[in-house]
């Protein structure tokens, strides 16, 4: 044997070695085992191994026992996290221990609802190389760099989301059906979002097609999800104003997902970094969105058209409607229609690809879900009728709302969402000149109520039927 020959033997060997230290090997198994107690308690956990079945059947018979429960006659509502990449359901776990914090927020914040949580735990690392671990560091760079794990992991995230938690949800939509759970929320982060994405997107496009209601909600946080694995659901439309079946939400400082994702797989593009988005997210100034700012007139004007600008007015966050991202989107209610919005969000908001699971997350998701609850799983009227756009505002019931009086419109005491053009804060006696027309806080309408006939508006037919090139110019909206 050459001594070249025998180098190149050795540091093959010295690299093996090194492989053999540096990447220690996770076992695929389960974290908790259920006990006696398990069904009193309120968090829950149920993990799959790698193949998409659960570790334990007896995590399931837990969960299952405390929701049918008695708690005077409240069915409770389950609120569900999937970890992602680098994770498990290990209770020293950063997310793990993240999610427990999160979920008693969730719980404090509203003590009337009889919310229950579950962590959903799978093996998210085969392979542990810890001096390329960054998972704990919200702004970490490093973690991208563990591509020999997230190949693997990428696969069998898919695969548990298309069996075992496709399963679950089976069986939790029989409970909602037989009323008694009353909706769950499931939040996916990372790899995670991949797994909730192919658990979800079937069932969401089913009941699109039978016209059936819609309470649950999946919300995909950072997804290490392709694009084209989204390709389904792009078209689907929400109807009767049902508020959207899917919420992405991309930080627009991730670097994992909107830079080294590209690169697993040459040209691929994760859904939160493509031509998917349809809104984008930041904070209102101070977090208070009644303040005044200085912008652009062109955006100005877009954000006084129906339904381009929202507000989360407890939480501060504003809300702006894409156009023309994707084919569908034409106008603002087009956007809002969209079976699943995907929202390019400020760093503020969600710091890189960790930044989850916060106290002003909790926060914010209350304060969705107490929207939820107040315009009865529907978004306000006027996020979806524009005189732009008669085709979906024929999607919309015949109107059974509220009574009015003259110049007095029935509206909830604490509207969760607003409408304001930021202009009118500074003048509020002032009026836009035709064809832009306002929506203020005073013109929130509650949804429909049975029994109750409205009396048609007064408005100007030709701006009723405003066509869509003579609205103002649309802003220029960065593409990230």
């Amino acid at each position: 044997m050459s001594l070249k020959k025998f180098t190149q033997y050795k540091l093959l060997f010295l690299m093996l070695l090194s492989l053999g230290i540096l990447l220690p090997f996770i076992p695929d198994q389960a974290y908790h085992m259920p006990g006696p107690d398990t069904a009193k308690q309120n968090l829950h956990v149920i993990e799959f191994n790698d193949q998409g079945q659960p570790h334990n059947d007896g995590q399931w018979q837990a969960l299952k026992a405390r929701i049918l429960q008695p708690n005077n006659g409240t069915a409770p509502e389950l609120l569900i996290f999937v970890h992602g990449w680098h994770h498990s359901a290990n209770p020293k776990d950063e997310n793990f221990v993240a999610f427990e914090q999160f979920y008693q927020q969730m719980a404090a914040s509203d003590s009337q609802r009889n919310l229950l949580g579950l962590y959903i735990g799978w093996r998210g690392d085969k392979y542990d190389p810890f001096w390329l671990d960054g998972s704990d560091d919200a702004t970490s760079w490093i973690e991208p760099l563990d591509f020999p794990t997230i190949l693997q992991r990428k696969a069998v995230a898919k695969r548990i989301g298309q069996t075992g938690l496709s399963q679950l949800l089976d069986k939790l939509d029989g409970l909602v059906a037989e009323h008694q759970l009353l909706r769950y929320t499931v939040i996916g982060h990372s790899l995670g979002g991949l797994v909730v994405l192919h658990a979800s997107k079937d069932r969401i496009k089913a009941a699109i097609d039978t016209e059936q209601d819609n309470p649950n909600l999946f919300l995909l946080l950072n997804p290490a999800a392709p694009a084209q694995d989204f390709k389904p659901l792009d078209t689907l439309m929400s109807l009767d104003r049902q508020k959207p079946s899917m919420v992405v939400l991309q930080s627009k400082g991730d670097f994992a997902v909107k830079e080294a994702f590209n690169y697993i797989k040459d040209g691929e593009r994760a859904l939160g970094n493509s031509w998917a988005i349809t809104h984008d997210i930041d904070k209102c100034s101070g977090g208070n969105c009644a303040t005044p700012m200085k912008m652009p007139s062109a955006l100005m004007a877009h954000d006084q058209l129906p339904g381009c600008m929202m507000t989360l007015p407890h939480s501060g966050w504003k809300i702006r409607a894409r156009l023309q991202a994707r084919r569908s989107v034409q106008t603002c209610p087009d956007a809002n229609m969209q079976a699943v919005w995907v929202l390019a969000v400020s760093d503020e908001i969600v710091s890189g690809h960790n930044g989850i699971l916060t106290s002003d997350h909790a926060k914010a998701l209350s304060e969705v879900m107490g929207m939820i609850d107040l315009y009865r799983n529907q978004l306000p009227k006027h996020a979806v009728e524009s005189p732009a756009n008669e085709d979906l505002a024929a999607l919309a019931p015949e109107p059974e709302a509220t009574n009015t009086t003259s110049g007095q419109t029935s509206t909830p005491d604490e509207p969760v969402v607003i409408v304001e053009p930021v202009a009118e804060a500074e003048n509020p006696s002032q009026q836009p000149e035709p064809p832009v027309p306002i929506k203020t806080e005073s013109t929130l309408e509650l949804p429909p109520r049975e029994g109750v006939k409205e009396e048609s508006p007064q408005a100007n037919p030709a701006n009723e039927h405003q066509p869509l090139e003579e609205t103002p110019p649309r802003p220029k909206v960065e593409n990230e």
